[in-house]
C-alpha cells in the first residue's frame, strides 16, 4: 500500500514535470546531439509515465486503459502546444510517445508471464 502510494505520488508528479516541460517556452536551443533526440526524449518520458502507472494503478486498471490513457494525454499535449503561439504540436512526438507507452507495456505483460 504504502509503496503504491509512492508510485502515486511519483506518476502524478511526472505528469505535471511533463506538462510544464512540454508548454513551456523554448529560450534556450537545445542542444542536439542527433538528429532524433527529440523524439528519444519523448518515448523515454511517456515510457517512465507508463512504468509509473502500471505500478501505481496496474492492480485497479487494465493495461489498455492505462495505455490509452497515456496516449490521450501525449495527444492533448501536442493540441496544448499547438495552440500556444510559442511551441508546435508535431504528429511524429505523439508517435514517439505512443512507442514508448507501447514499448514498456509489452515488456510490462512479458515480464508478468515468465513470473
Amino acid at each position: 500500500m504504502i509503496l503504491s502510494n509512492i508510485y502515486k505520488g511519483l506518476f502524478w508528479g511526472t505528469v505535471f514535470a511533463v506538462l510544464v516541460l512540454s508548454l513551456l517556452p523554448l529560450s534556450v536551443p537545445a542542444l542536439d546531439l542527433f538528429s532524433w533526440q527529440d523524439k528519444v526524449h519523448h518515448f523515454i518520458a511517456h515510457g517512465v509515465l507508463c512504468f509509473l502507472a502500471i505500478k501505481a494503478y496496474g492492480e485497479s486498471r487494465s493495461i489498455w486503459t492505462i495505455g490509452l490513457s497515456l496516449v490521450a494525454f501525449g495527444l492533448g499535449l501536442e493540441i496544448a502546444q499547438s495552440i500556444t503561439g510559442y511551441r508546435f504540436g508535431d504528429p511524429l512526438d505523439l508517435l514517439a510517445n505512443t512507442l514508448g507507452i507501447i514499448t514498456v507495456a509489452i515488456l510490462h505483460l512479458v515480464q508478468k508471464r515468465k513470473l
